[in-house]
């Protein structure tokens, strides 16, 4: 009889040819769950040798290298601890020494102890019905540990750690990575190991094309950031060095915009830099006031601009055009939320969750038990409201957007007296599901393993997370702490909700097209159609320190006729930036299909400007309102951000303060006045931008936007098309 974890994961097996058909030696060392797993030393890079048991003296921090925010609210400690991770990261001692060192700790410990460190002391009281409490899966050992994860657009990971076999005394140019190529559907690798640099605590994300791009990392054993940047060809599996940054970075972050550009922000410098779609990297010389290192929490928003809003307590919003503006927003909720996590799990909606070390229900030195909802979606600036609060505060864990739009957290630590980065005596191995219609979260099963600093956790296509990783670093070997590791969380949703344990009947999707289009219909089968309550694209993880900048959740719009569903793509590449992504379709029980993987397309850029009639006067928000229902007016052009708008060609939208202009009620009647309205797609807000220079709302285009005359302040409005210079706008 087949076990129940193996037919759950049977429905991934039906997808081999989605993930590719290339076989590579099989790993060794399985283990079922709680028992040891045998993590094998790979063989040396040919010509690296190392000289065991030898290591650097503790690292120091490069004081100009660790710039960071000082902010202090609400008990929360919010001192820049770089230093602190820098020397824990034990960049230049070789990785095999690091190994040995721990391994020998770790057989010490458990002679004295009787307990394995990295093995989960304690389980959480939930139910047995993995209907109701989930199930994890034996744990695999690899011959990488997963610091850095990222899911490829054929279901295979790309995962890497830090320097192979060479004493760092030997190579201070930290000249080599480990990394390898894995698949989650029958557990086996491919090393392919990166020559030059070592990119241990680079900053990476998914270009358009579904390569990943590497920025930064290590350049010496004095942990300065490296100027060098790497794409890998995830059809090639080979690497191939990009252009240089202006800076060398260090624990930076990596977004994708809105026209497939990526922004590369933090790390040490205090000015991002774009790398172009072209391969070029360019400067925002305008973005020069965020210098702070350690992976801001960055994601594409709906109005086509970056939302940073973590882990430091301001939120900014950045503008990526020309020389790039950064504006600092409001403040989040007083927490520096260090090592916390953030999953953006609906459109212009983040969940940014634990993290810190504040004195928080009685007990001090610990990590936060909330969470912050940001809603980037209405008005120019975010608005920031709490949520329901774990079970147990966290830190080092991973917070992950599932295959049905909830959160799931796993790993991390619940103490920082200790160690801010490793406590296993404090592991939190209970996974907890924070479900966005109630804000409410609910304690799951417990990991088999404990997952704390270095590890990490990713959505695969069938809708379960592998987790894996933890370790490399000195306290790490000080108390035995190394996963070269991974094991599978398979959520509720994949099991019958009738208490038997057994898997759940999935929808299936039978046909869905290769890439789809912005804000275009798109046709995809299945025999389950009429049953299909939701269907979603889910980003591509993109995963280390807690940190995931390729997942988003996007639902989608569409319609049912027998057994096609008609979908509409993505509103805009703010909402979902051109690249690969998953698309689920979720039935009415809550159960995910097994995902497709689509590219969607680049929509047309957004166009940000002033718009201006024959007058020589702009659209003009009053005052620079940011409240929705601001009527609009015409006013002499200053350059002001109240006359810089942004028009969307792809869903015809046109943003003013983070609103959009708008018919109010849909009343396209002369003389009728216009707005500025809380943006949500709807036809009062769709727009044509004609070569005649007149623009006219979609649903009466009869009618133009308007001036009442060519004086400040004359009112805007719609009236009956007629050519008078008054309905004649440039952009």
């Amino acid at each position: 009889m087949r076990s129940r974890r193996a037919l759950v994961a049977s429905g991934i097996m039906s997808a081999l040819i989605l993930f590719g058909s290339s076989v590579v030696s099989p790993v060794a060392g399985r283990a079922e769950a709680g028992e040891h797993v045998h993590e094998h030393a790979p063989a040396a890079a040919p010509g690296h040798e190392h000289a065991p048991g030898m290591l650097p003296g503790h690292l120091q921090a490069d004081a100009g290298q660790v710039q960071g925010e000082a902010e202090h609210e609400h008990g929360a400690q919010a001192v820049d601890d770089s230093p602190e991770h820098m020397a824990e990261d034990l960049v230049g001692t070789p990785v095999r020494v690091i190994e040995e060192q721990t391994a020998a700790t770790a057989a010490r410990i458990q002679r004295e102890t009787g307990v394995r460190p990295g093995v989960a002391r304690s389980r959480a009281n939930v139910a047995a019905d993995p209907g109701v409490s989930g199930e994890w899966s034996p744990v695999t050992a690899t011959s990488v540990v997963p610091v850095f994860v990222a899911t490829l657009p054929n279901g295979k990971m790309l995962i890497w750690d830090s320097v192979g076999d060479n004493a760092a005394e030997s190579y201070p140019d930290h000249s080599f990575t480990r990394a390898m190529v894995w698949n989650p559907v029958d557990g086996t690798e491919k090393r392919i190991d990166l020559q030059g640099t070592n990119i241990f605590c680079a900053g990476f994300a998914h270009l358009a094309n579904g390569n990943i791009l590497i920025a930064g990392g290590n350049a010496n054993k004095q942990l300065q950031g490296t100027v060098r940047t790497y794409v890998f060809d995830w059809q090639a599996e080979t690497w191939t060095r990009g252009k240089d940054m202006a800076a060398g970075r260090w624990y930076p972050s990596v977004a994708q915009t809105a026209n497939g550009e990526e922004v590369i922000i933090g790390g040490g410098p205090a000015t991002a830099e774009v790398y172009q779609t072209d391969g070029a990297i360019r400067p925002l010389s305008g973005f020069t006031q965020y210098s702070a290192r350690l992976y801001p929490f960055l994601a594409s928003r709906p109005d086509a601009q970056l939302g940073l809003f973590g882990p430091h307590v301001t939120g900014y919003t950045i503008t990526t055009a020309g020389n790039g503006v950064i504006t600092a927003t409001t403040n989040r909720d007083g927490i520096y939320r260090d090592y916390g996590s953030f999953s953006t799990y609906d459109i212009g909606k983040s969940l940014v969750v634990g993290g810190g070390s504040v004195t928080e229900d009685g007990a001090a030195k610990v990590p936060t038990r909330t969470a912050v909802v940001v809603n980037s979606g209405v008005g120019s600036v975010p608005s920031f409201a709490a949520t329901g609060s774990m079970a147990t505060g966290r830190r080092q864990f991973s917070a992950t957007v599932l295959a049905d739009g909830s959160v799931l957290a796993t790993g991390g630590l619940a103490s920082t007296a200790k160690s801010s980065l490793v406590d296993l005596d404090n592991a939190v191995t209970a996974a907890e599901r924070w479900d966005p219609a109630t804000g409410q979260w609910t304690v799951l099963a417990s990991a088999s393993r404990i997952r704390q600093y270095h590890s990490t956790a990713a959505l695969l296509p069938d809708g379960r997370v592998m987790t894996g990783g933890g370790g490399i670093c000195s306290t790490c070997m000080t108390v035995g702490y190394l996963e070269k590791n991974v094991e599978y969380f398979s959520p509720p949703y994949l099991f019958a909700k009738d208490g038997s344990g057994a898997p759940a009947a999935r929808p299936v999707i039978s046909a869905a097209p290769a890439s789809v289009a912005i804000n275009t219909n798109f046709a995809v089968t299945s025999a389950q159609a009429a049953g299909i309550k939701k269907v979603a694209l889910v980003g591509l993880a993109d995963v280390t320190h807690g940190v995931d900048q390729g997942q988003r959740y996007v639902p989608l719009k569409f319609s049912v006729s027998g057994t096609t569903l008609t979908v509409t793509g993505p509103p805009n590449g703010g909402v979902a930036p051109p690249g690969y992504y998953m698309l689920f379709v979720i039935d009415a029980n809550g159960v995910p299909s097994v995902a497709k993987i689509v590219q969607v397309a680049k929509g047309p850029s957004p166009v940000m400007s002033q718009v201006k009639n024959n007058t020589g006067r702009c659209v003009d928000v009053p005052s620079s309102a940011i409240a929705s229902r601001t009527y609009l007016q015409l006013y002499n052009c200053n350059g002001s951000k109240a006359q810089s708008l942004t028009r969307l060609p792809d869903d015809r939208t046109l943003r003013l303060m983070g609103n959009c202009l708008d018919v109010p009620s849909g009343n396209y009647v002369n003389n009728q006045r216009l707005w500025a309205y809380t943006c949500n797609r709807s036809g009062p807000q769709t727009w044509q931008f004609n070569a005649d220079g007149t623009i006219r709302p979609v649903g009466n285009t009869t009618l133009c936007l308007s001036a009442a005359s060519s004086l400040n302040q004359a009112i805007l409005r719609l009236n009956t098309c007629t050519g008078v210079v008054f309905q004649k706008w440039t952009y």
